[in-house]
């Protein structure tokens, strides 16, 4: 099992995905073997999938452009592979289930018009180009060496947490 948190969680989705698959196939194709539904969900569920590691991917790829580096472009890249993904998966639906009606381009308008709502937030967006900075890298963690050696007593007196000073207090006198 990968050590990274977000690789074990593209892996598991990738084993969820292919047990159901096989599990949709094999009842499908028992139960009806005339009409292959299970491979909607396979399509369906697989766009999901890909998205998944297509941001996992961009997120590891060791490379300098923007949609590698800066997560709001790769959040946005993510986004438009699955838009473009479910309106052609829209589009054979609507061709193969429902010939005489087009409605698939409802969906492609309804969440085109957001996808390029995020793509204007993204990389748009007019303005001084001062304020506008890339994202700052995370700096790698330092090992910090120790240069002398320290006595006992000194790390004792670091580690102890230190006492406050408790200085009383004059209390108000009533004066009659």
């Amino acid at each position: 099992m990968p050590q990274d948190p977000r690789a074990r969680a593209l892996l598991i989705h990738v084993v969820a995905y292919a047990v159901v698959v096989a599990i949709c196939a094999g009842v499908n194709l028992w139960l009806n073997p005339e009409k292959l539904w299970f491979v909607w969900v396979a399509l369906g569920w697989g766009i999901g999938v890909a998205a998944h590691g297509l941001a996992y991917w961009l997120g590891h790829a060791h490379r300098r452009e923007r949609v590698f580096v800066d997560p709001r472009a790769r959040g946005f890249t993510v986004h438009l592979f699955a838009y473009v993904a479910v309106v052609v998966l829209l589009f054979v639906v609507n061709l193969t289930v429902t010939p005489d009606t087009w409605w698939f381009y409802w969906v492609a308008l309804g969440w085109g018009a957001g996808v390029a709502l995020h793509g204007w937030l993204v990389f748009g967006r007019s303005g001084p180009k001062e304020t506008r900075q890339p994202p700052a890298k995370r700096a790698a963690p330092s090992k910090k060496r120790a240069t002398t050696k320290k006595s006992p007593a000194t790390a004792k007196k670091r580690a102890a947490p230190r006492k406050k000073r408790h200085t009383p207090r004059k209390r108000p006198t009533l004066k009659t």
